[in-house]
């Protein structure tokens, strides 16, 4: 398992951050409301079962997933309980109806934050590190939470074996507060590529 020091771990998160604030700038003027988004924390685990979100009383959750690839590759996705992605497309549009008959703009609604977000937090890493990253057109699903992820795929040679790096997401909105997650899953390889590159970026920055 990968293990950053603390320098490294809050370049990262700092990256991150700069990514998530541009993202709520651009939210606040879709919806024309202000829209606050924090990342209190990243974490990186092996498996998806290890999760915060995994292990939450929730049933079925709502993704908007991307691919990615340049120096390091992976899937990035935002995810959310499925009440709780109702609730933030109820605040996000201004609209009072039941939870229950959101789910025709449920998609469309979460597809746009997904894109915004995840773009934000990739360009951010791009801009930053100084490498191109490429992303695929967001796509949606919605799922049983055990089934969002495969473990049982993760079994693969060392290299190949995914880490996920969870940044839990916090949407703070004029009426109510909303949690969420982020997803970055990577193998090894592309994990050591991005620590590698955080490592060049901090040595050019103190030299």
């Amino acid at each position: 398992m990968i293990d950053l020091s603390e320098l490294e771990h809050d370049t990262i998160s700092e990256l991150i951050n700069i990514g998530v604030g541009r993202a709520a700038s651009s939210l606040s003027e879709m919806v024309e409301q202000p829209v606050e988004l924090t990342v209190p924390r990243i974490t990186f685990v092996e498996r998806f079962s290890d999760t915060e979100l995994a292990k939450a009383a929730t049933d079925v959750v709502s993704a908007v997933s991307q691919s990615f690839d340049g120096p390091f590759k992976g899937e990035a996705m935002l995810v959310f309980p499925e009440e709780r992605s109702l609730e933030l497309v109820r605040s996000l549009l201004k609209v009072d109806v039941p939870l229950n008959t959101l789910t025709d703009l449920e998609q469309e609604a979460l597809m746009e934050v997904g894109n915004i977000i995840l773009n934000a937090c990739l360009g951010s890493i791009s801009n930053v590190l100084g490498e191109p990253i490429n992303c695929s057109m967001p796509t949606f699903r919605k799922r049983e939470t055990r089934s969002l992820l495969d473990d049982d795929a993760t079994n693969g040679d060392a290299g190949k074996k995914p880490v996920l790096m969870i940044l839990h997401v916090q949407f703070m909105l004029r009426q109510n507060d909303i949690d969420g997650y982020v997803l970055f899953v990577m193998d090894l390889d592309s994990i050591q590529m991005l620590r590698e590159l955080v490592r060049r970026f901090i040595a050019n920055s103190l030299g």
